[in-house]
């Protein structure tokens, strides 16, 4: 059967992008489309070309681009076949495999950074709203709202690591999923102290190099901020007939490791946070303004909406009746 020859990324990204169309599991796309769970793992992660017919059925599936694919002829197996065995024999001849892999070594040379605050801001990107599999890692963001923050984070990893990334962006829904492929890529990430797979059922911490060093930790909050924080209004009604208005910032995680160092940290660096279910709060005119002073914001959409509070709503007293005919922009 003939085989579609694609780049073991966009393979595994036209798999991915069926499987988020169908929303299922990789089992349940492999059902769909009658093959063995096994086999279809090979396909999704590179192992294996595709065959034409499937190919054919996760493009009609997909709104993944595939350019051009190459279409290799039925008997591709056996002249691949022949060329590796008369590569073992001490020849030095081209395969399809090799080339495919980029040569006799398929793992992208990834050096591993320096500890550094740049470095530590990534790392908190990937506390946020980052992912890792088996051989690639994605941070995934809202598309109207984070687009302006997706540069900032394709010119952070390319300056870390020295590789440039890809941007997917499903039809259906509206994100934007920032990605970089390489199995030493990851090595290194889980040297680091990331893991791999999900974060929460693995209750994922801050790296403890992190935390012994106070620039480490102001830009690491940031990054965590950036990605899975929120700057948002904030009430306090009082009994004089008075509303507070002012502007808070929250994180929520799942992990109580995380939760506990992040608060921990936050008091090294002086702040006073309050904590309720998974959701960690920092309040008050003097630590808001310190934060953005000292902390600050990589992604323009939060420090959008903290000018924008500011400007409209935050600091000041008004009468409750007054409420209703008080309509700030947002």
């Amino acid at each position: 059967m003939s085989r579609v020859y694609l780049s073991k990324e966009d393979q595994y990204q036209l798999c991915f992008s069926a499987r988020e169309k169908l929303g299922c599991s990789w089992t349940g796309l492999a059902r769909y489309l009658g093959v063995l769970p096994n086999t279809f793992d090979n396909w999704y992660k590179g192992d294996r070309l595709l065959p034409e017919n499937i190919f054919t059925k996760l493009v009609n599936l997909s709104d993944f681009p595939i350019k051009e694919p190459s279409l290799l002829p039925d008997n591709w197996g056996r002249i691949k076949g022949g060329k590796i065995s008369i590569t073992r024999q001490g020849g030095s001849f081209w395969t399809l495999e090799g080339s495919r892999k980029g040569g006799f070594n398929s793992a992208k040379k990834v050096t591993l950074p320096t500890y550094s605050e740049d470095l530590a801001e990534f790392v908190g990107i990937m506390l946020g709203d980052g992912g890792t599999t088996y051989n690639q890692i994605s941070v995934t963001l809202g598309y109207t709202t984070d687009k302006k923050y997706v540069p900032y984070i394709r010119k952070l990893i390319d300056k870390l690591f020295k590789l440039k990334t890809s941007i997917y962006r499903p039809k259906i829904k509206d994100v934007i999923r920032i990605q970089a492929s390489g199995i030493n890529l990851v090595k290194n990430l889980l040297k680091l102290g990331l893991v791999q797979g999900n974060k929460i059922k693995q209750q994922i911490d801050i790296p403890l190099w992190i935390q012994q060093k106070k620039g480490y930790i102001k830009t690491c909050i940031r990054g965590m901020i950036d990605t899975d924080g929120c700057v948002h209004k904030k009430v306090r009604r009082e009994r004089n007939g008075l509303e507070y208005r002012s502007i808070g910032i929250t994180f929520s995680s799942r992990s109580i490791p995380l939760q506990i160092s992040l608060i921990r940290l936050f008091n090294i660096l002086g702040f006073k946070v309050s904590i309720s279910g998974v959701t960690i709060y920092l309040c008050g005119k003097e630590q808001i303004e310190r934060y953005v002073k000292e902390v600050g914001f990589s992604n323009p959409k939060h420090l959008g909406r903290y000018k924008n509070f500011l400007k409209n709503y935050g600091w000041i007293k008004v009468r409750t009746e007054n409420c209703l005919k008080y309509s700030p922009q947002v």
